[in-house]
């Protein structure tokens, strides 16, 4: 007679496992954003090599990341110029990226530095969270603004 509450148990502690570990992952998307965004940005003739993508998950919040080395293009005090922010914005969203709450671009120069957006943003009237990202919203402004 206790075989019963043996196997509800082990019931529980197989469904208890699995929504564990479901919640420890991201969501299922097509990779192909990791070298569509890279090779986009690289063909768009922007001075950015060495480029990636990827998305990362804090809670609920999915942020897509992109970078690469910015061989021109800077100025001074290594700042990137709002322009190519706006272009950099306009080239991953037109790649069909991941669904993502926010982007953050980071970029690097040639001796591995890293540049500096925050007069960017603000030139481009952005708001960024305290780690750098912008809001998809915002980024889809930011180009509607530009004409990107």
């Amino acid at each position: 007679m206790m075989r019963l509450p043996r196997e509800v148990a082990l019931l529980g502690i197989v469904v208890a496992a699995s929504v564990a570990s479901g919640c420890s992952q991201l969501p299922f998307y097509d990779e192909s954003f990791k070298t569509e965004i890279p090779a986009a940005l690289e063909a768009a003739d922007l001075g950015i090599t060495a480029t990636w993508a990827d998305v990362g998950l804090s809670g609920f919040v999915e942020t897509l990341y992109v970078g690469g080395t910015l061989e021109t293009a800077t100025t001074g005090a290594n700042s990137a110029r709002p322009e190519l922010v706006a272009r950099i914005i306009s080239v991953v969203l037109n790649t069909d990226p991941p669904p993502s709450s926010y982007l953050r671009i980071s970029l690097r120069d040639a001796h591995s530095d890293l540049i500096d957006l925050d007069a960017s943003w603000e030139e481009l009237g952005v708001e960024p969270r305290s780690d750098g990202s912008v809001s998809i919203d915002d980024a889809r402004e930011v180009t509607r603004e530009s004409g990107e």
